[in-house]
């Protein structure tokens, strides 16, 4: 337990980083005295909160760690400047950077972007956002590069040659009422409701929304086109557990994925569609996943190794499905390796191969994969597979095979000295039999 003085010396850390001015701090302090600080001194429009952070993961393992049961959102990272928007109940516009400098005279189209862009019942409010270089023709975001081009000190409209976009994601106080306190989800119904987009000047963070896990496979292939839109990655942030507004933290509650992540395991890995599963909602009429198998020389079977739903256009959906639709058999053939209780709704012959990337492996009771090479009874999957193309110059039998993948695993994945050992006889053996 704090003492009186470690508990006094957090308040006044606390209400610092809501309102980083000694000149309202300390007269608070001597009319109110510590323990009154957090009501005497509160957050305001015109002066800037320190912004919270996010933590940088170290994969995608990490965020099913921390995200598991929980509602959470995943949102682009842009490439631009960090920024707070104040807008005073007289009409006045503040602009602050992430370090509490004023940036007002930089930005002076985002001053009258701000004001345009509210709903007319909004009087006041505070907007965490960045502030992205924009090309409105192409209708597209530009380098951080580009922005840092503009001219720090004094900025005339008419001389301004590199446009700007607010991309807002998070509301900290409107109409006379502070934000702080809510949970994100309450945050973000404010903000929704509070403002008009307008593309290229004003818009909302692009983001997603669940708390099913299993989605974060659509998130890896958002992450994609966050970065062919010229963004660093992805936030996940919480949207209802522990999820209010923590200035001048780094929060364990908002994580950084950027692309780097997604090439954990390497090599992509070549493997054959050999059943699919019939698509539901949007995807009726063609097949909504494929089970994917990579080849055992030795034993001359395929050996499914993930299920995969993503990485697909429209188009390419219905190209595959089509094309796979010639191959359909009644039954999965005798050299098929799959677990009794994955039941597809169609196999196919085996006649494709697709290169697939992924963001990590798994020890899987559900397949087979190197079977018996970590577990008796289990084989190797990967986790949250996408389809990069389909490998036209390639037959069934050239897919990956389960030593590839075993390897794979062997590298990627932390083991005991044991696994090491066995590591060095799998890599002995492969290069024997080569």
């Amino acid at each position: 337990m704090d003492s009186p003085l470690e508990e006094a010396a957090k308040i006044v850390k606390q209400v610092y980083s809501v309102i980083p001015v000694y000149d309202k701090i300390v007269p608070a302090l001597l009319s109110g005295g510590v323990w009154d600080l957090p009501k005497t001194c509160c957050f305001s429009p015109g002066v800037p909160v320190g912004p919270m952070l996010a933590k940088p993961t170290k994969g995608v393992s990490e965020i099913l760690d921390k995200f598991q049961n929980t509602e959470f959102t995943c949102e682009y990272k842009y490439d631009g400047e960090r920024a707070q928007i104040h807008y005073l109940e007289d009409g006045t516009v503040q602009i602050y950077s992430r370090n509490a400098e004023r940036h007002t005279e930089k930005f002076p189209d985002v001053v009258v972007a701000a004001s345009r862009v509210k709903k007319p019942n909004v009087t006041s409010f505070v907007l965490d956002c960045e502030l992205v270089a924009y090309d409105r023709k192409k209708q597209k975001i530009l380098p951080f590069q580009i922005l840092s081009t503009r001219a720090r000190k004094n900025v005339v409209m008419s001389e301004i040659k590199v446009d700007v976009c607010i991309y807002a994601f998070d509301l900290l106080y409107l109409n006379g009422q502070q934000l702080l306190q809510e949970q994100l989800i309450t945050r973000r119904e404010r903000l929704y409701e509070s403002f008009m987009e307008e593309p290229g000047y004003f818009q909302l963070a692009t983001a997603i929304t669940s708390n099913d896990l299993e989605e974060i496979q659509t998130f890896l292939v958002l992450l994609d086109t966050a970065v062919n839109a010229s963004c660093e990655g992805l936030i996940i942030k919480t949207l209802t557990r522990d999820a209010t507004h923590e200035p001048a933290k780094r929060s364990n509650n908002w994580l950084k994925l950027k692309k780097d992540y997604m090439d954990s395991i390497g090599d992509s890995l070549d493997l054959v569609p050999i059943a699919a599963f019939h698509g539901r909602g949007k995807r009726v009429g063609v097949y909504g996943a494929f089970l994917l198998a990579c080849y055992d020389n030795s034993k001359d079977e395929y050996q499914t190794i993930c299920k995969i739903g993503t990485g697909f256009s429209e188009a390419m959906l219905e190209e595959r499905s089509t094309s796979l639709r010639s191959k359909v058999i009644p039954m999965p053939k005798s050299y098929y390796r799959y677990a009794d209780f994955v039941n597809p709704d169609v196999w196919f012959e085996a006649s494709e191969v697709w290169e697939v990337k992924a963001a990590d492996l798994t020890i899987s009771p559900v397949y087979c994969a190197a079977i018996g090479a970590v577990d008796p009874n289990k084989g190797i999957s990967l986790r949250f597979p996408r389809l990069l193309r389909v490998r036209d110059d390639k037959g069934p039998e050239d897919a990956s095979s389960s030593e590839m993948v075993r390897i794979l695993f062997f590298f990627l994945v932390p083991h005991s000295l044991k696994n090491i050992f066995r590591l060095l006889k799998v890599i002995f053996f492969a290069f024997l039999f080569y």
